[in-house]
C-alpha cells in the first residue's frame, strides 16, 4: 500500500516520496484526440463515460513523464512528444519549474517508442537532449521492433514519421543503450513487461511492496473509459487483443494488491487506485 507524502506541487507538477525514492510528475501538455480511435464503444458512451466521471468528454489525450531520484541517479521515465502538437511539448518548461536541471538526469527509462514517449529524447540528427545521461534502458523486444528493416520499408508513409523519431533517439544514445527483459533495472526500481501495445511496451515498479507505485505506460489512453471498459483497444495497439488481455489482467492485479498507479495519459499529474465492481473497475485519482 503506498503511504507517499505529497511534497510542494505546482499546477503541471506532483511530487511524491516513497521511502529514500522521490518521484516528480510532469505534464508534457496534450494531444487533440479522437474517440474514432477507440475500438468497441461507440463516441457517446465514451463521452459519457468521462461525463459521469466529471471530466470534459473532449478527447484530449494528456501526456506525462516522471523523473526519478534516488540516493545515486536521477532518472527520466519518458520525454513526451518534444515538439509542439496539439499543446504538447512542455516537458522542457515543467522540468525548469520543478527546478530539474537536465544535465542532472544520467538515467532513461522507456516505456516504448511512440512519438509522444521518446520524442522529447532527441532533436535533429541524433542529437541527444539530455547529454549527461549514461545509459538509456529500454526493452529488447522493443528496440528489435523500431529498428527492423523489413517493417519501416512495409509501414504506411505516415507511420514512417514515428519509425524515424524513434530511430532518431535511438541513434541518438547508441552507446548507451541497455536492453532489458522482466528484471531489477536499478535499486527500488523493476521492469514489468506490458506487451500488446507495442512488442515491448513495459512499465516501471518503483519502491517496495509497502510503500510502491507502478507507472505503467500506455495501458489506457482514456483512463476512465478503458479502465471502466478493459476490452476497448485504440488504434495505436500494434497487438489490440493482447493489449485488452494484458490490460485485464493488469487491472486485477492492481485491485486486488491496492497498487497505486501512474500513467502516461492520466488526466492530470497525479496517482491513483482501482476498485473493482464484476468485471468493470473504476479509477480514483489521488488529490
Amino acid at each position: 500500500m503506498m503511504t507517499s507524502r505529497t511534497l510542494e506541487q505546482t499546477p503541471a507538477i506532483k511530487r511524491l516520496q516513497l521511502q529514500d525514492i522521490t518521484v516528480t510528475i510532469l505534464s508534457d501538455g496534450y494531444l487533440e484526440g479522437d474517440f474514432t480511435l477507440l475500438k468497441g464503444i461507440e463516441t457517446d458512451h465514451a463521452e459519457a463515460l468521462l461525463t459521469a466521471n466529471s471530466v470534459s468528454p473532449l478527447p484530449h489525450m494528456n501526456i506525462n513523464a516522471f523523473v526519478v531520484e534516488t540516493a545515486g541517479h536521477t532518472i527520466l521515465i519518458d520525454s513526451g512528444t518534444g515538439m509542439p502538437d496539439g499543446a504538447s511539448g512542455e516537458l522542457p518548461a515543467a522540468l525548469a519549474a520543478a527546478g530539474i536541471d537536465p544535465l542532472c538526469i544520467d538515467t532513461i527509462l522507456l516505456t516504448h517508442g511512440h512519438r509522444d514517449h521518446i520524442g522529447g529524447l532527441a532533436g535533429p540528427q541524433q542529437a541527444p537532449v539530455f547529454s549527461n545521461v549514461q545509459r538509456l534502458f529500454v526493452h529488447e523486444k522493443e528496440l528489435a521492433f523500431w529498428r527492423d528493416e523489413t517493417l519501416y520499408a512495409s509501414a504506411p508513409e505516415g507511420l514512417k514519421r514515428s519509425y524515424d523519431i524513434a530511430r532518431n533517439a535511438f541513434s541518438a544514445y547508441d552507446d548507451r543503450l541497455v536492453t532489458f527483459k522482466q528484471e531489477d533495472l536499478l535499486p527500488g526500481i523493476q521492469a514489468v513487461p506490458l506487451f500488446g501495445h507495442t512488442p515491448g511496451h513495459s512499465g516501471f515498479l518503483l519502491g517496495n511492496e509497502k510503500d510502491a507505485l507502478l507507472i505503467w505506460g500506455d495501458i489506457v489512453h482514456f483512463p476512465h473509459i478503458q479502465i471502466a471498459r478493459p476490452d476497448v483497444s485504440i488504434a495505436y495497439d500494434r497487438d489490440p487483443v493482447l493489449a485488452a488481455k494484458t490490460r485485464c489482467a493488469l487491472l486485477d492485479r492492481v485491485a486486488t494488491d491496492n497498487i497505486a498507479v501512474c500513467g502516461m495519459h492520466f488526466n492530470f499529474p497525479t496517482t491513483a487506485k482501482l476498485s473493482r465492481s464484476g468485471k468493470s473497475y473504476a479509477l480514483h485519482y489521488a488529490m
